[in-house]
C-alpha cells in the first residue's frame, strides 16, 4: 500500500533529508543538515603519531624562535607551546580574533599558503620594542601604523627563515617567501573551507604580558617531507636488529639440550633384529656431524668428543634457520 503524494511537498528537500547507514538501511530522526561533509580530495585529520612526531619538531622550532626573537628584540622573549593539533581551514580562520593581524607567506617548492596571526597587542608591543621602547602592551587596541607594519613584517619573516630551517634535514632547498597581511580572517581565501590545517598555538611572554602566536600550516605544504620522515622511519625500523631482551623470570626456565648422531640407515628387518649387547659400528666422520637442539630446535652443528674424563660437544656454526 502506498501513502498518498502531497502536490504542495517539495521532493527535493524530501530527497535530501534521507540518512543512511554502511548497510543502505534508512535511518529515522536524524537531522541531516547537521551531518558535515567529507571531501576525499583531501586527506582525513592526521593520525596521532604523525601529529606526535610533528609535534616533536615544532616544539624544537619553537625553543629556537624564542632565542631568536630575544636576540632581535634585545629582551626575554619566552615562547611555549600551548596547543599543536590538526583542523580545517575554516575552523583554523573562526579561531582567529578580530581584528588581528595576519601575515602570509609561501616556501618555494611546496605547495599552499601559510598563515601567522601576531595579535594586534603583540604586534604593538613588538613594534615598540624595535622602536627602543620597554615593549608595553597598550590596554586600547587601535590599528598599526604603517611603520609599525613594517616593523612586524620583520619579526615575521624571522618566523618564517626559523620555520623554514626546521626542514632543512630532509635535503630540500627551500625559499621562504612573504606575500603579504591581512587584518580579518573573513577576507582570507588562501584555502578551502574544509582543507587540513597543522595548527600551533604559541604563548607569548613579553615584558609583563601573555599574548598568543598562532601558526596554521595547510597539509599540502608539509605533506612531501611528511612523507619522507615516514619512510626514513620505515627505513630505520627495518635496517635495526631487534636485540633480545633479558627478562628476570626467564631465570627459571629449563631448557633441555639434545646432542644428536646420524649413525646410518639400516632395513627395517635388521632393526627388528637388533638386541642389547649388540654393536653398531659408526663411521669417525660422524663425530664432526653432531646436531646441537635447544629445547627441540636444531641450533648448531658440533662435534662430539671427550674432555676430562666428560662426554662433550664442540659447537660449529650456527644451523640455517627453516
Amino acid at each position: 500500500m502506498t501513502q498518498p503524494v502531497d502536490p504542495n511537498s517539495n521532493p527535493t528537500s524530501s530527497s535530501d533529508s534521507l540518512v543512511f547507514n554502511l548497510h543502505g538501511e534508512r535511518m529515522e530522526g536524524i537531522d541531516a543538515s547537521k551531518i558535515p561533509t567529507y571531501n576525499f580530495l583531501d586527506p582525513g585529520l592526521l593520525s596521532p603519531a604523525d601529529l606526535r612526531q610533528l609535534g616533536i619538531l615544532h616544539a624544537r622550532f619553537i625553543q629556537h624562535l624564542s632565542a631568536r626573537l630575544s636576540s632581535l628584540l634585545r629582551m626575554e622573549c619566552l615562547l611555549t607551546v600551548t596547543k599543536f593539533t590538526s583542523t580545517t581551514f575554516s575552523s583554523f580562520c573562526e579561531s582567529m580574533k578580530n581584528p588581528t593581524h595576519v601575515s602570509l607567506f609561501q616556501v618555494d617548492p611546496l605547495r599552499g599558503i601559510g598563515l601567522i596571526e601576531i595579535g594586534i597587542p603583540l604586534g604593538l608591543a613588538m613594534a615598540d620594542r624595535l622602536l627602543g621602547g620597554k615593549g608595553h602592551i597598550a590596554e586600547e587596541e587601535r590599528s598599526l601604523t604603517e611603520i609599525e607594519l613594517a616593523l612586524v613584517e620583520n619579526v615575521v619573516h624571522l618566523i618564517i627563515a626559523e620555520w623554514t630551517e626546521l626542514w632543512q634535514d630532509q635535503l630540500i632547498a627551500l625559499r621562504p617567501k612573504f606575500i603579504g597581511n591581512e587584518t580579518s580572517s573573513r577576507f582570507l581565501q588562501t584555502s578551502a573551507p574544509d582543507a587540513v590545517f597543522v595548527t600551533l598555538n604559541a604563548e607569548v611572554s613579553i615584558g609583563d604580558k601573555n599574548e598568543q602566536l598562532q601558526i596554521g600550516i595547510p597539509y599540502s605544504m608539509i605533506e612531501t617531507i611528511v612523507k619522507k620522515i615516514q619512510a626514513s622511519q620505515r627505513h630505520a625500523q627495518d635496517t635495526r636488529v631487534k636485540q633480545p631482551q633479558w627478562r628476570t623470570p626467564y631465570a627459571g626456565i629449563s631448557v633441555p639440550i639434545i646432542a644428536e648422531l646420524k649413525v646410518g640407515e639400516i632395513t627395517l628387518r635388521e632393526a627388528i633384529a637388533i638386541a642389547k649387547g649388540d654393536m653398531i659400528p659408526v663411521a669417525s666422520s660422524i663425530v664432526a656431524q653432531t646436531r646441537v637442539r635447544l629445547s627441540n630446535t636444531e641450533e648448531f652443528f658440533a662435534t662430539a668428543g671427550l674432555q676430562n674424563g666428560h662426554v662433550a660437544v664442540q659447537l660449529g656454526q650456527r644451523a640455517p634457520n627453516d
